[in-house]
């Protein structure tokens, strides 16, 4: 009789493992999701200018605080400790305003050993200490893979419905540079709420 509990918990360990492997791994969305901060009144955005003067004109008021507030789109940045010694120039688009109102850096995924977090986190902007930095998932390093990036630093930007809208690599130039700010604010601009 015993043989037999030993093939069934044999069985029952295979089940269990085929279950765990079958089932989906987390979606990128899914990763920054539990990081993704309720907006408060210093960083919740605004209409833009001329809908908001617009509105202001329509309801008769000059206070743009009736104005409807959209919760800000979701970002996150995967990094590594070589990457702050001055590779992080994409840090510095998502810090400015109008952009840090519409856009919230979630959080900060590294890969590397997990001593890494303190000499990151150290080296990092101080206007990140408040942003949560997390080894990185593996699904998320996998799924960035597929979308063919595979080096660090990189950026991802979740739409309104918490899809990966954009991913790309730190910018390498000045050119890179500006062109990243322009997609930035054109992605963050807020037509209909």
């Amino acid at each position: 009789m015993s043989w037999v509990g030993a093939v069934m918990m044999v069985l029952l360990a295979g089940v269990a493992f085929d279950a765990r492997t079958a089932a989906p791994s987390p979606t990128i969305a899914h990763s920054i999701a539990p990081y993704s901060r309720a907006p408060t009144a210093r960083s919740a955005p605004t209409l833009p200018a001329t809908r908001a003067f617009a509105a202001r004109s329509h309801r008769g008021t000059d206070s743009a605080s009736s104005l409807p507030r959209a919760r800000p789109l979701q970002s996150a940045v995967l990094l590594q400790a070589v990457d702050c010694a001055g590779n992080l120039r994409m840090l510095h688009l998502l810090h400015r305003a109008p952009v840090r109102e519409r856009l919230q850096l979630a959080v900060l995924w590294y890969v590397g050993v997990p001593g890494d977090s303190v000499l990151i986190r150290r080296l990092l902007p101080a206007w990140t200490s408040e942003v949560p930095l997390r080894a990185a998932p593996a699904s998320v390093i996998g799924e960035l893979a597929r979308l063919g990036h595979t080096s660090t630093p990189t950026l991802i930007v979740l739409d309104q419905s918490q899809r990966v809208r954009f991913a790309t690599q730190s910018p390498r130039s000045p050119r890179e540079f500006a062109g990243l700010r322009r997609i930035i604010e054109g992605l963050t601009w807020i037509e209909e709420l």
